[in-house]
This record gives C-alpha cells, sequence and structure tokens, in this order.
C-alpha cells in the first residue's frame, strides 16, 4: 500500500511540475509565456481604452494567482498595442529614432507621475522597467516596442513582487 502511495505522489509531483513548465502560447498575439494561472482575455481594460479613444489595442490577457489571499496573490496582465499607423508616417530608416523618443515620452509620463524606472535591454530592445502602485497594489512593469508594436507587462503582488514579476517577464516569449 505505502508503495502504490508513494507511486501516485511521483505522479502527481512529475504532472505539476509539468505544468508549471508548459507555455501558454498565443499565436494570434505572436508570443508565450510561463505563468502559474491561465490568462484570458481582459475585456474590461478593451472596453475601458475604447471609451478612452484608444483604438489600437490588439491583445490584453490578465490572470491572477492566489486569489483567495490578498497577500499571497498576483495579479499578471500583458497587453499588446498596434503602433503600425505611427511607423507608417516615417521612413524605416528613422524606426530606431522614433522609438527612442517614443521610449522618452513614456519614460516622461512616468516621470511626472512620480515614478521610477530604469532602461534596460530586454529581447533584443531598450525597455522600460517600472514600479508603481495600482489602487494600493504594489506593481512592476515593463514598456517595450517591437514589430511596429507596443507591449506591456505587468505584475502586482504585496509579497515577492520582484521574484514574481521576473518569472513572467523572462519567461516571456516571441513565437
Amino acid at each position: 500500500m505505502k508503495t502504490i502511495l508513494l507511486f501516485i505522489f511521483i505522479l502527481a509531483s512529475n504532472s505539476i511540475l509539468v505544468a508549471q513548465e508548459n507555455f501558454q502560447t498565443f499565436h494570434n498575439a505572436g508570443f508565450k509565456v510561463k505563468c502559474g494561472c491561465q490568462f484570458y482575455v481582459n475585456n474590461l481594460f478593451i472596453t475601458m481604452a475604447k471609451q478612452n479613444g484608444i483604438n489600437n489595442i490588439l491583445y490584453a490577457y490578465i490572470c491572477g494567482e492566489n486569489k483567495e489571499s490578498s497577500e499571497l496573490g498576483v495579479a499578471n496582465n500583458i497587453n499588446i498595442t498596434d503602433e503600425s499607423a505611427s511607423y507608417n508616417r516615417i521612413s524605416p530608416s528613422n524606426y530606431d529614432y522614433f522609438e527612442k523618443k517614443s521610449l522618452e515620452a513614456y519614460a516622461k509620463n512616468l516621470s511626472n507621475a512620480g515614478f521610477t524606472y530604469n532602461y534596460i535591454s530586454y529581447k533584443g530592445v531598450t525597455a522600460l522597467e517600472y514600479t508603481f502602485d495600482q489602487l494600493g497594489l504594489p506593481t512592476k512593469a515593463l514598456f517595450f516596442l517591437k514589430n511596429k508594436k507596443s507591449y506591456l507587462i505587468q505584475s502586482g503582488s504585496r509579497t515577492n513582487l520582484t521574484s514574481k514579476f521576473n518569472l513572467l517577464k523572462y519567461s516571456f516569449e516571441f513565437l
């Protein structure tokens, strides 16, 4: 009996490890990511953006881990916006300059809002990483431009925020 229980425990443990190692793949959005919760379309964010005149949201995903605990829980978001209209107005030789200026403008908005930020290298591009308080929830975010799209990856949690954010950030991969 003990052998059978040990065998079942080992199988269950291996299943959990495999599940944690699996990527959630979003073919239409062009990325995959590992996460402890199942992402779903953030219709509320998309609706609110449209109500505020932002009509270039391509994809918005959200998920929550440990939702029953306000101390251990984490909220994850990935938003992708189509920036191609801006790129269409400039020549390809000016794309790098446009992206640099776009990041500078984003950084200025962060600074005006009192947020601190750092420029980092991420997936072959320059990105802004910043921390802020979102409705009382400590949040870390990453913003960057790639392939005529802007990306926002963020996690919010009251405990171990940096490690939770880094798990999401470093598991994000383009297809």
